[in-house]
């Protein structure tokens, strides 16, 4: 079996995360993910109430009724994840926090949910272990947080439960060195080909990932265009010590999406995305008709954007973004926004999440155990 610092540092069977994604709590596949021997995430964007209310409140709601402001919406998810898990102790489950400005006053909440939930219920520290950031910078998270004394911060997090290995979602070589000074214990090299959030550079995994190990002095997990074992074993050989894959994840029977997003996965080509406006940088969506609308709200005025001048949230984007994702209740394929990776152009099926999982940790093994069959060994040549 393929054993990296991932397992030992996070300490779950394969190295997998299944990442957060939106506008869904992801809490279902977090349940799937786990017990199966991957890292599953909560995905809390969806948890964001009045201020980002992606989806109308009685669709917000989960099987078990959450409810209530952000704050108590992800404590009453990690309940539900918890005691869903606890009779798997190897189970291991994480939460997924955006930290973009725009969201400051929401990932300050989910902050501190995480602390009080601890304090509530010491027991789920023993299977959730892992903090996300993503969508921001982590430093006025940590360092200038810590200078300035904030309450809720992920550095008062951290101080107080030291257990939480603390990972940060760096789309850039930069981004990677500040998470790196921010403290954190594990960067996650995100290429552009990813879906949801990504960058305006066109950096791709097969290029950021190297650099960003060959930078930093943390262990590195690849995100972006992972979708098998055969790109699990890409990530290995570029010197990541694991992979997160979202796309992927959505296609599987567990995942907490529309059937139609899942289709949706599997009938599109690598053609089949494109970037444009989110509510907090730029996102990845399917192509279709909602997805160009936003596209077309992006570029406006903006003659820059693509050399890597961001444009400024409008409201006109915001409103594009909430009528796309309410439409997924619709099922609407044409009027629904969807969030997809390049790497949909490899997704060809819906399988379960344990066969998803075994046949990759199965097809990077027989890779990585064929390669030296791969190389041509030349006969030694003597020259009288």
């Amino acid at each position: 079996m393929i054993h990296t610092k991932f397992q030992e540092i996070i300490g779950t069977k394969y190295p997998i995360i299944q990442a957060g994604m939106g506008p869904y709590a992801t809490t279902k596949l977090c349940i799937a993910v786990s017990k199966e021997g991957g890292l599953g995430l909560i995905s809390t964007i969806g948890m964001a109430g009045y201020d980002v209310n992606f989806i109308p409140e009685e669709d917000r709601k989960l099987d078990f009724g959450v409810g209530g402001s952000p704050k108590n919406v992800l404590k009453q998810t990690i309940r539900y994840v918890y005691e869903n898990l606890k009779d798997y102790p190897d189970a291991i489950f994480g939460v997924n926090i955006p930290i973009a400005k725009e969201f400051y006053m929401v990932s300050k909440q989910f902050m501190i949910a995480v602390k009080e939930i601890f304090d509530e219920m010491p027991e789920v520290k023993k299977q959730l272990r892992v903090m996300v950031t993503s969508a921001g910078d982590p430093l006025p998270w940590a360092i200038d947080a810590k200078a300035k004394g904030a309450k809720g911060s992920y550095y008062e997090v951290k101080k107080e439960l030291p257990s939480i290995i603390w990972c940060q979602v760096a789309p850039n070589v930069r981004g990677a060195v500040r998470a790196e000074k921010s403290g954190v214990d594990i960067i996650i090299a995100s290429g552009r080909e990813g879906g949801a959030h990504c960058a305006w550079r066109d950096t791709s995994s097969m290029v950021l990932l190297p650099e960003v190990v060959r930078t930093v002095n943390l262990p590195v997990i690849g995100a972006g265009g992972f979708a098998d074992g055969a790109s699990l074993a890409a990530a290995l050989a570029l010197g990541a010590i694991g992979v997160q894959m979202g796309t992927r994840f959505i296609a599987t029977q567990e995942g907490d999406f529309e059937q139609m997003w899942k289709e949706q996965l599997v009938k599109a080509t690598e053609f089949d995305t494109i970037v444009g406006r989110g509510i907090f940088g730029p996102m990845r969506f399917l192509i279709n008709r909602a997805s160009l609308e936003v596209v077309d709200e992006t570029i406006k005025g903006a003659s820059d954007l693509y050399r890597g001048k961001p444009c400024p949230t409008t409201d006109e984007i915001f409103e594009l973004e909430n009528r796309g994702f309410k439409k997924l209740v619709d099922e609407d394929e044409n009027e629904s926004l969807m969030n997809a990776g390049v790497v949909t152009g490899r997704i060809h099926s819906i399988p379960t999440v344990h066969d998803l999982i075994q046949s990759i940790m199965t097809e990077a093994e027989e890779i990585i155990l064929n390669l030296p069959n791969k190389i041509i060994k030349e006969e030694n040549i003597i020259l009288e």
